[in-house]
């Protein structure tokens, strides 16, 4: 009975400690990306409103004595497919960088394919511009010009939010690049110096 019971104890203390481990690490994870994933949230959202609002649209009334044009919804819906690519496509491009977030807590080595070097320019596009608005919004809140809407906090969150993935990914990268350097700079001290032949 005692072995049972040490052998017991021992299997909940293993499953324990891996578990805390777990969870520790899902929470380094989320430390850092949590702006990332209420961004894409807010995608979502405004993606879900864009589809209730073309299904939900009234259908404009037909000119007197002229042919009639045609239906808003088919324009709508031409809006929807649109923003359904952008949001498929971010939704891919941030699925890159969490890629890239773990493998970096992870010391892994992360090769820089096409498809990822493509994903993470796609990121720096889609954030770059909020930092060049938000600079000039505040060059402009010194000289005291009012350009922060304060009544609409969402909005305002939302451009706060923009500004995270770009530095994220510049980030990323430029911890990315010193383990790789740290990695190739171990391997080549590793190897043994080349001995010349004697002439």
């Amino acid at each position: 009975m005692k072995a049972i019971y040490s052998s017991l104890y021992q299997w909940l203390h293993c499953h324990i400690i891996l578990g805390s481990h777990g969870y520790t690490a899902m929470f380094q994870r989320l430390k850092r990306t949590w702006p990332l994933l209420l961004l894409w949230l807010d995608l979502i959202y405004g993606f879900g409103l864009n589809i209730i609002a073309s299904i939900s649209l009234e259908p404009t009334p037909v000119p007197r004595n002229n042919l009639p044009v045609s239906p808003e919804i088919a324009f709508s819906w031409l809006q929807v497919i649109a923003n359904g690519g952008m949001v498929l496509t971010l939704s891919f491009t941030f699925y890159i960088l969490l890629q890239l977030n773990r493998a970096v807590q992870r010391h892994q080595f992360w090769p820089l394919t096409p498809i990822r070097v493509a994903a993470l320019l796609i990121v720096l596009a889609f954030s770059l511009p909020a930092w060049w608005q938000w600079l000039w919004a505040l060059w402009a809140l010194v000289h005291g010009h009012h350009v922060i809407e304060w009544h609409n906090l969402h909005y305002l969150m939302v451009s706060i939010l923009l500004l995270y993935p770009a530095g994220l990914c510049l980030h990323l990268l430029w911890i990315r690049y010193r383990q790789h350097s740290s990695m190739d700079d171990s391997d080549n001290s590793g190897q043994p110096a080349s001995t010349q032949s004697p002439s």
